[in-house]
């Protein structure tokens, strides 16, 4: 059983920088790992004294184990990253995605090391790495999350998406072979933002379908649970707020979660993975930019609100199914055909 469970406010909405003395090589692929002491410096936006404990004691954690010294540091709203990334010393800075204009920083400071949460692109600048979850992993779990949510019902589970997605379309088939790995042989039902937000005109049919992409009625929802795979609209959480489907979130951010007494789920933070991996390679001389890289920490998916579904130890049952996702006893790509 996984031990050691992250706070659920865990360093929200953080930046990350890790600063080293000394020189800069020219080439971040070519660097000789380094007997130097580094020093680890977190820029936290924890606000409440629990949040700013379990950021310190996390970062003293990972410090002691790389043979770091640290700090967390907590700046003022209105953080300068340009006047941060000009401070001397500095070597890596990690923040989220939704920092605007992180590209042209990255232009400007061609020296310093920049690892990006939670961006699904392809990093093209050789000091930048995308930081993400296994999505395949993530989408297996989020199914039978789903199915487990809504195993009183007779009637699937709904997906709300913006758009349609077809049967082989890699994230629809991985939400569907976790439901199979659950027990479920049904076939969610999409259900398009644009229909859940818009009346439409009495007997036209659009924007509810299933796995094999045919129309199955007027839009509604379906089941007592729904999968967000993708954001909703403000429109549609006002429309969320009309029903009582448990809800499992798809997307890694804390701030301002609508409904949050109704998320069942939602992926993990991805700042203790990236935390302990990028100042292991960073220690050891072998970071390198250029590339989308999947973080494999001990948790992919959070039960944040375990009484709403019908096992109250359902957390318990996804830890033991991510471990053994890891060890390659659970294949989810066995559990794409199932049911077909």
């Amino acid at each position: 059983m996984l031990k050691g469970k992250i706070h659920k406010f865990l360093l929200l909405g953080s930046l990350l920088a890790v600063f080293v003395s000394g020189c800069h090589k020219p080439s971040f692929e070519d660097m000789e790992p380094s007997s130097m002491k580094w020093s680890l410096s977190v820029v936290s936006s924890a606000t409440s004294e629990a949040e700013k404990q379990e950021a310190e004691r996390l970062v003293a954690e990972v410090a002691s184990q790389r043979g770091l010294s640290a700090e967390v540091v907590y700046p003022a709203e209105d953080l300068d990253l340009t006047a941060l990334a000009e401070r001397t010393g500095l070597d890596l800075m990690l923040f989220e995605s939704k920092v605007p204009s992180f590209d042209e920083l990255a232009q400007k400071h061609p020296e310093l090391r920049f690892s990006v949460l939670g961006d699904s692109s392809e990093p093209k600048l050789s000091n930048v790495r995308h930081l993400v979850h296994d999505r395949k992993k993530m989408l297996f779990l989020a199914g039978y999350l789903a199915a487990e949510a809504n195993r009183a019902s007779k009637e699937p589970f709904t997906v709300l998406v913006n758009e349609l997605r077809k049967a082989d379309d890699e994230d629809w088939k991985m939400l569907v072979a976790g439901m199979h790995y659950a027990g479920r042989k049904d076939v969610p039902l999409q259900l398009q933002m644009a229909a859940l937000t818009q009346k439409e005109p009495e007997g036209e049919t659009a924007g509810r379908v299933g796995q094999n992409g045919s129309e199955q009625g007027k839009p509604a929802l379906s089941g007592l649970a729904i999968v967000l795979l993708d954001l909703p609209s403000d429109k549609a959480w006002e429309k969320l707020k009309q029903k009582n489907q448990v809800i499992i979130r798809t997307d890694e951010s804390r701030a301002n979660v609508p409904l949050q007494e109704r998320v069942g789920a939602q992926p993990a933070s991805l700042y203790e993975a990236a935390l302990r991996q990028e100042a292991e390679l960073l220690a050891s001389g072998k970071w390198s930019g250029q590339q989308k890289v999947a973080l494999t920490g001990k948790q992919t998916y959070k039960v944040t609100a375990p009484a709403l579904f019908p096992d109250r130890q359902i957390g318990v049952l996804l830890e033991l199914i991510e471990e053994r996702i890891r060890t390659g006893s659970i294949k989810p790509d066995d559990y794409v055909s199932v049911g077909r």
